[in-house]
């Protein structure tokens, strides 16, 4: 629906993306750092969360505060020779499928 399409574009534009910073995040026997990301669709329109679902949509004033930052780590775990990630929201508590 909407909603993919907006997340996939706003996904695709992940290298494009301003990064807010970096984090450590201790795990059993490694370091791993989170990575802190702004994403804008082609639109130049921000996600935020409505209703449990991702959306893209321009924030303005108050509403800027509304704007989703994208958390990603390394998924070492999974296929590593293919560099997976692991995409989350809302402080990287929630997980993006």
């Amino acid at each position: 629906g909407a909603m993919a399409g907006a997340l996939t574009l706003a996904l695709f534009f992940l290298l494009c993306a301003e990064a807010e910073g970096s984090s450590p995040c201790q795990a059993p026997g490694l370091q791993t750092k989170v990575f802190q990301y702004r994403l804008w669709d082609v639109n130049q329109k921000s996600l935020y969360l409505r209703d449990d679902q991702l959306l893209a949509g321009h924030l303005q004033g108050a509403n800027a505060a509304l704007e989703e930052k994208v958390f990603w780590v390394p998924n070492r775990a999974f296929e590593p020779a293919r560099l997976p990630v692991i995409l989350g929201i809302r402080n990287g508590t929630r997980c993006l499928a």
